[in-house]
């Protein structure tokens, strides 16, 4: 006898329990059934492979070889390709020539070609690269190309077989170590007496080198500090810059010349250091830091300053190089 349970019609010859499960169930496995229908349709939009393909069968190393990435797609969908730099190990890519989209009934086509090298020695060597479609700013999708594979063509042929054998029964024995004492010591006398040697003939030289150039680092790291405060004084500024300028000149000064710059007041400083342009630049330098009177004479006060450190310094330098020359006679 034929019976009728529902939309499903003869299922007399399935066990009775999946019967009863059909008939009582029937409305979800219709909802199931066009569930998977609706996804199974828009797999092909989402889930497009990219195709990747290498341009030779057969690679060198150091040689550059191409790679074909091609991907279809939906019009409305942006794509995106790898990143040259994360994406292609172990390749290293040199060069890369992307081509205009194409659009057609199947959709649209993009696709560029790269240009690897690979410094890899293994005899086969796979390549499988990730592709973004981007429908929309938050809608993204990864998908991965298909894996291709190109083998390593290689230069040394061994004409033989290799005959060699490890020995399998080699002991390994502990060697203690030991200071070669004599030698050692052999060493530091051969040092001692070069370095005594080196002062009795070139001591005052190798000294007055030493003071020129601790002169030179002192001068430097001088200009360095002047430069930073006085390059883009200002009005608003000028006062406190000025002030830090004037400190940092009298404490080299002071180190040049042996005499208490900081301590010294304008008028002690100018006829200590015996410069006609030093009274002017003094006072125009102290209406800044005292009365915040700033003019265009402040740079060229500043650069006075400067100027004058500068002379101290070269009368230092040669002084040095004079008084080595007279020891040396």
């Amino acid at each position: 006898m034929n019976r009728t349970y529902g939309p499903f019609p003869r299922l007399l010859r399935l066990p009775r329990i999946v019967q009863r499960f059909f008939v009582r169930h029937s409305l979800f496995v219709i909802r199931c059934s066009l569930f998977i229908v609706h996804c199974s349709l828009f797999i092909p939009l989402h889930a497009q492979v990219p195709k990747g393909v290498f341009l030779t069968d057969t690679i060198e190393i150091g040689k550059p070889f191409q790679y074909s990435l091609s991907i279809r797609h939906r019009p409305g969908v942006d794509v995106l390709f790898p990143d040259t730099a994360r994406h292609f190990p172990p390749f290293l890519v040199r060069d890369v020539s992307f081509f205009s989209t194409k659009t057609d009934a199947r959709g649209s086509l993009d696709s560029s070609v790269y240009t690897l090298v690979s410094f890899e020695t293994g005899p086969t060597q796979t390549l499988r690269v990730p592709v973004l479609l981007l429908r929309t700013p938050t809608d993204s999708t990864v998908v991965f190309s298909n894996t291709d594979t190109i083998r390593l063509r290689e230069r040394i042929q061994t004409m033989r077989p290799d005959t060699l054998r490890l020995s399998t029964n080699t002991t390994v024995v502990s060697l203690r170590q030991q200071m070669n004492y004599p030698l050692l010591m052999t060493i530091l006398a051969g040092i001692c007496l070069l370095a005594g040697v080196l002062l009795l003939f070139f001591g005052r030289s190798i000294r007055t080198r030493i003071r020129r150039y601790q002169l030179y680092r002192q001068y430097l790291d001088f200009q360095r500090a002047f430069t930073r405060l006085t390059r883009g004084i200002g009005p608003e500024t000028a006062h406190e810059d000025a002030g830090r300028a004037v400190v940092i000149w009298k404490k080299y000064m002071e180190r040049l010349e042996r005499k208490p710059f900081t301590s010294l007041t304008t008028r002690e400083i100018v006829e200590s250091v015996q410069d006609i342009r030093l009274a002017d630049a003094l006072k125009e330098i102290d209406g800044v830091i005292y009365g915040s009177v700033y003019s265009d004479q402040t740079q060229k006060s500043l650069r006075i300053l400067n100027e004058v450190a500068d002379d101290a310094y070269r009368r230092s330098s040669v002084q040095l190089q004079e008084v080595s020359q007279k020891e040396r006679l």
